[in-house]
């Protein structure tokens, strides 16, 4: 009989560790996976949006040169043709002009084209190496490439900015830039980062020989 009841005490004591032990792992595995996420958001996610943003600008930057670029060669923009320069009998400055007209179809149509190419960036994404998602700097650019989701928030915005630099004696230089305004979601496991890209461009530029109306220094013509 007591030989029976050590056994059922033994026997029991044995089911009652197999549940502590069940319950130690259950334990450390909830531990493992907050830590893991815990690597991944505080850690891994700044990592990954810094060099992503680098990469996406970078895009963005080569998208808009090469779109602005390839207009103003189609369309052989030059300044002579935007801006008009009208001088009194005296031959000083009385007014400087640009053609609106030709500035919003250069507008349109950058814009059109900006927006396909980033509609296009979108559907290809960017690739980041599997090592950068370690989060251990020395494995940066190792392994298989990652693809990072790109979508495009929001319409393209560009807009025209004149401004006047000093050139030497009684010479002025004028430019004219696009500004090329986008936001840009990445989408990651768990999370989306939106990047808000700014890029002025350079349409045109000239040296004006002449007094400058302060009114001109002082504010736009567009």
């Amino acid at each position: 009989m007591e030989i029976y009841q050590a056994y059922k005490v033994k026997k029991k004591h044995k089911k009652l560790s197999k549940k502590a032990k069940w319950r130690i792992f259950i334990a450390i595995l909830m531990s493992f996976i907050v830590i893991c996420f815990f690597y991944y958001f505080k850690i891994v996610c700044p990592i990954v949006i810094g060099i992503s943003e680098e990469k996406v600008r970078s895009l963005a930057t080569t998208s808009i040169s090469g779109v602005v670029g390839n207009v103003m060669i189609d369309e052989n923009t030059s300044y002579d043709k935007i801006v008009t320069i009208t001088k009194d009998s005296n031959n000083k400055i009385e007014l400087i002009e640009v053609d609106t007209v030709e500035v919003n179809l250069l507008i349109r149509k950058i814009t059109q084209l900006v927006q396909e190419e980033f509609d296009n960036l979108g559907e290809n994404g960017i690739k980041i190496n599997l090592g950068t998602f370690t989060g251990i700097p020395f494995l940066f650019g190792y392994g298989p490439d990652v693809n990072i989701n790109l979508v495009p928030v929001g319409s393209v915005q560009t807009n025209v900015h004149s401004s006047f630099v000093s050139a030497g004696i009684n010479q002025t230089l004028h430019r004219l830039s696009f500004v090329v305004s986008t936001i840009i979601g990445m989408v990651l496991p768990g999370m989306t980062k939106n990047f808000t890209t700014n890029l002025e461009v350079l349409l045109c530029e000239n040296v004006i020989v002449g007094e400058i109306p302060e009114i001109y220094l002082q504010g736009q013509i567009i």
